[in-house]
């Protein structure tokens, strides 16, 4: 009996340890990028250095009946075009993530499946064209996520940038989006008038968990050490192996009072010191802290009569800000704030002061 029991503790303690098992599915039905060899290396290597996970790549679309895919925790797509699904895979794949698994897309993982809409709501959006193919800085508005936590509070990258057609807030929470001051909004293609173009974002299905990047299009970005740190921590995430949230968060900002930092009293300001700026939904949900004065931190801006401020603290329900030293003496400034990169506060209209 003894026996019986140590081989049974062994038994168990083996199955608890093994490797949760991704499929990465790189199936082009579509246009092929070139980057997909890279990216199944470096997919295994992340795996690798997880320690708790092993990448199956393929391109044989057989490995998504229901059955085979029972034996994974994490599918992943780099694919493109309208893959060749059967009903029944259709199915269970969504079940597949309902059930509790993961589900990730990279880069044309958006640029699949046009004609089975519940694939797009699925991911949480649609490629709508490539405005730009060029360096950009891209923006962490979800600091406390561990898929963008060492990427804050922003960094630059040169990639093909998609924009999205049906993505929404309100289904998805968004980690990274294009700073638009990098970029020209009136390059040929543009078709979002809103200024939103999210490049990272994560959402809930049922029990599971969902992430898609739009970044991936050259090899440069699958060997570059931060994109691969993303996926590492990506994959953990959508295999339940660290926590994260997924919840949408979507805040309309309201400003409350506009202070000089240590003083008491409301609504005047010197130019060129800090600010206080208290009120609810200041961003949409993450706190950050810069090492200098980055002007957005977590996807948060202040405009002062429509020009930026630096930051140096976030959160939902306090700013500290830099009154732009420019301001001039004894005039009113509007004051705003933009959250989550898109919803703005109504305005605030403060005095400002010089000492």
């Amino acid at each position: 009996m003894g026996r019986l029991v140590s081989v049974g503790l062994i038994l168990a303690l083996t199955l608890s340890a093994a490797a949760k098992r991704v499929l990465y599915v790189t199936h082009s039905a579509g246009f092929r990028h070139g980057s997909i060899e890279v990216s199944r290396r470096v997919m295994a290597q992340a795996a690798e250095r997880s320690g708790k996970l092993e990448v199956v790549s393929t391109e044989d679309l057989s490995m998504l009946e229901p059955e085979r895919l029972r034996e994974f925790d994490v599918l992943f797509f780099f694919t493109s075009g309208e893959l060749a699904l059967t009903q029944a895979q259709r199915e269970g794949l969504l079940e597949f993530v309902r059930a509790g698994k993961g589900f990730g897309g990279a880069h044309s993982a958006t640029d699949t499946l046009y004609t089975w809409p519940e694939y797009g709501e699925l991911i949480g959006g649609y490629f709508d064209g490539h405005p730009w193919t060029q360096e950009v800085s891209i923006d962490v508005e979800d600091p406390d996520h561990p898929a963008a936590r060492h990427l804050a509070p922003s960094f630059r990258i040169l990639e093909e940038i998609y924009q999205f057609r049906e993505f929404s807030r309100e289904r998805v929470r968004v980690l990274m989006t294009l700073d638009t001051r990098t970029a020209d909004l009136k390059a040929q293609g543009v078709s979002r008038n809103d200024g939103d173009f999210a490049l990272a974002w994560v959402r809930e299905f049922g029990r599971g968990r969902v992430f898609y990047t739009a970044l991936g299009h050259f090899d440069e970005t699958w060997l570059d050490a931060r994109f691969q740190k993303m996926l590492e921590q990506t994959l953990l995430w959508l295999a339940g192996e660290a926590e994260g949230s997924a919840a949408v968060r979507k805040s309309a900002p309201v400003i409350g009072q506009v202070s000089a930092l240590g003083q008491a009293g409301d609504g005047m300001v010197m130019a060129g010191r800090y600010v206080v700026i208290s009120g609810d939904g200041l961003t949409s949900g993450s706190t950050a802290v810069a090492a200098g004065s980055p002007v957005k931190l977590a996807g948060t801006q202040v405009l002062w009569n429509g020009e930026p401020g630096g930051l140096v603290l976030v959160s939902p329900r306090a700013l500290v800000a830099e009154a732009p030293a420019g301001l001039d003496e004894n005039i009113t400034a509007e004051v705003i704030v933009v959250s989550g990169n898109v919803e703005r506060s109504a305005p605030r209209t403060v005095l400002v002061r010089r000492e």
